[in-house]
């Protein structure tokens, strides 16, 4: 019997230590080398053997993924170390439900003993109660530190300051003062390149295709020139997605934007895109690259989505045309040699993907030709009258439209909150033994699986209300507008792209023997006009 307990004695002792930047201020006793010699005293004062030392310095312990913490789990997983010792509970992590799971589940099934020396934390000994607090207060620490830091960052952005590590392409940072931007001639001349041939025809593929068959830097090759870094030069491919960041990016306009993101430094949860109108949006504090005009005028192009033909064509319907029903865009084909539009799904998969829907390209030229005309007309004769029935429309559609949507995202917070709180109950439940982890482990997967579906569609009944209430529509504005079409004879994409925001083409049917389909135009800013 003794020697069965001398046996299990012996440990192959896993020395962890980590140190972040905000434990720099604590000096000396915080670093690594004493974390190393006060834990190796402590292993050889007890007669055990060190296997091997796992380092993270320079990591926060809010994030588990570590080089040093992934590399001991792994060893822990072979079989190599049965006991991990650590300065104290703070150096394994401050998330108390990530470190609580490491202590009260993760090493225990595996027996391997945890021992945080100074705070008498010894899983063997079950000397232990006062875990489950001081994982909550390193955790509320984290809290404070990251609250103080972001709140630090948020003053600077409020008052205009560049607070990002790179200046967007065609800047760069001011040398005298890093928070400010001037203006990189060499870049900024690509950058209003790129705007001035979206406005005057060309797509972002296209765009994209010249500029790298002409061998201009992209962006991020660019800004390795700058720093001296070598260049890939087979590998400088402009893409369509980097084309459209720089063509949607209002910093050109000589605004400071920031605060797009929910970035949680604490947590670690995925960056998120917030509501434009949350955006912190300063006017004026550098010089612009492109002029407001030129860059509304880029932003109706990419709205429209322009698409060209083999043939270089551009499409004139393309990107505005879609199915009634599936929501899909409608293609452009001849058919019998007569130019149409159909639905895609249908000419895909038949009646399996979604219904005939298609309309010759005559008729939705004349169709909107008409419409357009007609709406010219009512706001030259009638403008005060046609401009209040649009207002009291549209403000009908969004207080309907903006009430079943808060309505929906009401309830999902209201469950993703009780979520919250039924998952606390099930980890407290499990710490003190009510629970088993078996069960433990199969409700915890339950409810995370329905609050990971649950959190996008939050995010995207926000994005919704935001755009409606982000968006109000200047009806009398757009009368003003659509007036100077009253002598419209020809219809062309940049007319389209300036009034309509999407046409919708219903299912073909048999009306008196006739074939008839339905043509709904939806005006940019104000919507159907009933």
């Amino acid at each position: 019997m003794e020697k069965h307990q001398q046996y299990h004695e012996q440990y192959a002792v896993g020395i962890y230590c980590r140190l972040s930047k905000d434990d720099l201020s604590h000096g000396d006793s915080s670093s690594i080398t004493s974390q190393k010699l006060m834990l190796e005293q402590y292993v050889r004062n007890n007669g055990w053997s060190i296997y091997d030392y796992y380092v993270d310095d320079g990591y926060t312990g809010t994030n588990y993924d570590r080089p040093g913490f992934k590399r001991m789990i792994d060893d822990i997983e072979a079989g190599k170390i049965n006991m991990v010792t650590v300065k104290d509970l703070s150096r394994l992590g401050r998330n108390y439900i990530l470190t609580g799971q490491y202590t009260d589940i993760y090493f225990p099934d595996r027996n391997v003993r945890f021992v945080a020396l100074n705070d008498g934390i010894d899983t063997k000994n079950n000397e232990n109660s006062i875990l489950p607090f001081k994982n909550i207060l390193n955790q509320m620490y984290s809290e404070d530190i990251s609250k103080k830091v972001r709140s630090a960052i948020r003053m600077k952005k409020e008052k205009g300051q560049f607070v990002s590590s790179f200046a967007p392409y065609g800047y760069r940072k001011d040398p005298k003062d890093h928070h400010k931007l001037i203006v990189d001639e060499q870049a900024a001349a690509i950058v209003k390149r790129i705007f001035e041939m979206c406005v005057s025809g060309s797509g972002s593929r296209i765009i994209s295709r010249t500029l790298t068959a002409e061998g201009i830097l992209t962006p991020s090759n660019y800004r390795k020139k700058q720093l001296d870094k070598p260049i890939n030069s087979k590998r400088n491919r402009w893409n369509v997605g980097t084309i459209v960041v720089i063509l949607r990016n209002r910093m050109y306009l000589g605004d400071m934007v920031q605060g797009m993101y929910e970035c949680s430094r604490f947590r670690r949860i995925p960056n998120k895109l917030k509501p434009v109108n949350d955006w912190l949006i300063i006017p004026q504090t550098h010089e612009p690259i492109v002029t407001a005009e030129i860059w509304e005028h880029a932003q109706s192009c990419l709205n429209s989505r322009k698409r060209v033909l083999r043939t270089n064509e551009v499409q004139l319907f393309a990107g505005f045309v879609r199915c009634a029903d599936c929501g899909h865009a409608l293609s452009y084909a001849y058919c019998q040699g007569i130019p149409q539009y159909t639905c895609g799904e249908y000419r895909r998969y038949g009646k399996n993907g979604c219904s005939c829907h298609y309309v010759r390209k005559d008729t939705l030229e004349q169709a909107v030709l008409s419409d357009i005309r007609r709406y010219a007309m009512l706001a030259k004769d009638k403008s005060q009258e046609f401009a209040q029935y649009l207002s009291a429309m549209d403000k009908q559609h969004d207080e309907k439209q903006l009430g079943a949507l808060k309505k929906e995202l009401t309830v999902c917070i209201t469950r993703d909150k009780e979520l919250n709180k039924i998952m606390k109950r099930l980890y407290e439940d499990n710490i003190i033994g009510r629970l088993t982890d078996e069960r433990f482990a199969a409700f915890l997967s339950e409810y995370e699986s329905e609050q990971a579906g649950i959190k996008p569609k939050i995010e995207q009944l926000e994005t919704e209300i935001a755009n409606i209430e982000a968006n109000k529509k200047d009806s009398t504005a757009w009368a003003e507008l659509i007036r100077n079409y009253t002598e419209i004879k020809e219809l062309d994409r940049f007319v389209l792209s300036e009034l309509i925001d999407k046409i919708t083409v219903s299912e073909t049917k048999i009306v008196n023997g006739e074939k008839s389909v339905d043509i709904t135009i939806y005006y940019r800013f104000v919507g159907v006009i009933a």
